[in-house]
């Protein structure tokens, strides 16, 4: 409760005090406000009237800006989002010197630049800055248009430089879109490559004819093929000379140990014929011998010739039943057959690759013969092929920059960029100055907020005290009687010390006064002491 009270004093202290305040200098408070009104007033009927005109700038990324280089642009078509730092350059562009001195100072741009003395750039320093006063851009909030405003004594003389200054920032913009005279710089230089292209395709045609080629490094690619093949084919060839070699001596060293032929069936037998005819021969001689006994007896000539017979037939049997007939077959030996039938064909092989063998030496020879005079071809060749591409490059690089300067030159003249009209200049024939509506309102708190100023520092600068309460404050005693001014006594100015602005103090209150305090002093301290004994019983 104490510290809500305590604020309570303090706000109602403090208002008191400022309402205290402006009574005693309401005369200064007047003054002041009355003295603003009437300077405001002064300056509203004395201003001349200006009228405005206002246009629209759009900014936008519709068109990408084309960069003059030497290497090959490719233009995007992707519209990108137009940030902060290109409308803040828009706004640099309309404000520059370029765009505002041919709607400012028309004449400066035609004044030769022996004329153009000290007095002369003042002059024009001066309607440039006096321009720059009457010229206003804002960026509207959240978008990407940018507010162009102008004043003028007339509403057609505002709408008529204001045109002119649109007209200026967009061929400044034309300008600094790209520079001048590129389209007629590429087409020069894509004529001057198509030409020197031409004669470099000719010497190079020149060239393939004398040496009967279509392109140099086909040819030595195709030669260094079929010489890597043939390399490769001739390696084979006489790895396999070396395996028929082999083969050869082995089968020769086979063949000496190896028989032609093998006996292939022996048979063993008697003579059955003879046999048969011998035995037959007998029974033949014992069957006459029969028949002589019937006529003659055993010891007589044929009796005993036909015995003799007999008995050397029956030799001759003998000796046929133990002699025996041997009959033997041979044939071939197939293993030498089959070494010899391999050597026959290894011989054959052998010559046939031998034949190869030769033919494929001689080719490569020819060939590396060929690929040494491509070789030593192959730098002149190369050099004129070389430049055939460059300039071939170089040309249709130009001709694509020479169609791209000849497409921003179409969209120059159509007034196609990045910036466009969104409103053309207005004409307006309310004033836009002075406003008077808004001169009173402003002129009335400025002139309230000035006077009620001059009150506070005219308090500030007091130094005299006013109220018994700031005599409270100073002394930090309790004030006890106050005696008010008599006019018996007002006639008679009091000492400076005893002054206190609607106060007088007499000499003679002043001892009365000093017993007071003293009283109430010894009062308060008694109070204080009786109080902490109790607090501390």
């Amino acid at each position: 409760m104490r510290d809500g009270v305590e604020i309570h004093l303090a706000s109602t202290l403090s208002a008191r005090t400022a309402i205290e305040a402006f009574f005693r200098n309401r005369r200064l408070c007047f003054g002041v406000t009355l003295g603003v009104l009437a300077l405001t007033a002064l300056l509203t009927l004395v201003t001349p009237q200006q009228y405005s005109s206002e246009t629209k700038f759009l900014v936008q990324n519709a068109r990408e800006s084309v960069v003059v280089t030497p290497e090959q642009t490719s233009p995007r078509n992707i519209a990108n989002n137009v940030t902060e730092e290109q409308v803040n350059s828009e706004l640099e562009i309309l404000h520059s010197h370029d765009v505002l001195d041919p709607v400012a100072d028309p004449e400066w741009a035609s004044l030769p630049a022996s004329q153009r003395t000290p007095r002369a750039v003042r002059q024009h320093e001066k309607r440039l800055s006096s321009f720059e006063k009457r010229f206003g851009t804002e960026i509207v909030r959240k978008t990407n248009i940018i507010n162009v405003s102008l004043l003028a004594d007339t509403p057609e003389k505002a709408q008529e430089q204001l045109a002119r200054l649109s007209e200026a920032y967009l061929a400044e913009r034309r300008r600094l879109q790209r520079p001048k005279g590129a389209s007629e710089f590429f087409a020069a230089e894509a004529e001057r490559n198509r030409k020197a292209w031409d004669e470099a395709s000719r010497k190079l045609v020149v060239f393939q004819h004398e040496h009967q080629l279509l392109s140099l490094t086909h040819r030595e690619e195709e030669l260094e093929t079929r010489i890597a093949s043939d390399e490769d084919h001739l390696f084979a060839a006489d790895a396999t000379l070396r395996e028929l070699d082999a083969q050869l001596l082995e089968a020769s060293n086979r063949m000496q140990d190896i028989p032609a032929r093998q006996t292939t069936q022996e048979k063993s037998s008697q003579n059955q014929q003879s046999l048969e005819k011998l035995s037959t021969l007998i029974v033949e001689l014992q069957n006459r011998r029969t028949a002589l006994l019937t006529k003659f007896n055993a010891a007589d000539r044929s009796v005993r010739e036909l015995d003799q017979q007999i008995e050397t037939t029956k030799t001759a049997l003998n000796d046929a039943v133990t002699m025996r007939s041997h009959e033997q077959t041979t044939d071939v030996d197939p293993a030498w057959q089959i070494l010899h039938t391999n050597y026959v064909q290894n011989q054959i092989n052998r010559r046939s690759t031998a034949e190869r063998q030769a033919k494929l030496q001689a080719r490569l020879a020819a060939m590396r013969q060929d690929l040494d005079t491509l070789r030593s071809l192959t730098v002149g060749f190369n050099n004129l092929e070389a430049q055939a591409n460059e300039l071939k490059e170089n040309y249709r690089l130009y001709a694509q920059k020479r169609d791209q300067a000849q497409i921003e030159d179409a969209m120059d003249e159509h007034n196609l960029m990045n910036v466009a009209v969104a409103q053309r200049p207005t004409l307006a024939y309310l004033a836009a100055r002075p406003k008077r509506l808004l001169n009173a309102l402003l002129g009335s708190v400025t002139s309230l907020f000035l006077g009620l100023c001059a009150v506070y520092f005219a308090e500030v600068g007091r130094n005299t005290i006013a109220t018994p309460r700031e005599l409270e404050a100073i002394s930090r005693y309790p004030l006890l009687a106050t005696v008010p001014q008599l006019p018996s006594l007002t006639a008679a100015t009091p000492p400076k010390e005893t002054r206190m602005g609607g106060w007088n103090v007499l000499p003679f209150a002043i001892p009365y006064v000093r017993r007071r305090l003293r009283h109430g002093l010894a009062s308060f301290r008694r109070a204080s002491r009786a109080w902490k004994s109790a607090s501390q019983g």
